[in-house]
């Protein structure tokens, strides 16, 4: 999990704890008040930042992730599209212009799978 989805997480259970501090013990609201708007600041701060780009708990530092997040393979045939790139009339790699029935893209070369 990113550090910035646990951030949000917990500005939504701030803002439900100031408003249940507002309602239920109103002479303290100020304080839930001005409390909220700190830690909505430094929330805001940490999600927008590299810092909210961490990973928290997935594994030992420097650990590959792995899931929806990882990074793509880059090239060869296993990156291939289950869709003809000719049927697009363009290459789905480069979005060079190829022609139907083409196998191979004429300007990066990545293989053209045939339907």
């Amino acid at each position: 999990m990113q550090l910035r989805t646990l951030v949000s997480l917990l500005n939504l259970a701030a803002i439900a704890g100031s408003l249940l501090i507002w309602f239920e013990f109103p002479q303290y609201a100020d304080y839930a008040l001005y409390g909220l708007l700190v830690w909505m600041f430094v929330g805001f701060s940490i999600m927008y930042t590299r810092l909210g780009r961490r990973t928290v708990g997935g594994g030992p530092p420097g650990a590959t992730p792995t899931g929806p997040t990882a990074p793509l393979p880059s090239g060869g045939p296993s990156r291939a599209p289950t869709t003809s790139s000719s049927a697009y009339g363009f290459c789905v790699f480069c979005a060079a212009p190829i022609a139907p029935g083409t196998t191979r893209c004429p300007a990066c070369g990545h293989p053209i799978p045939v339907m």
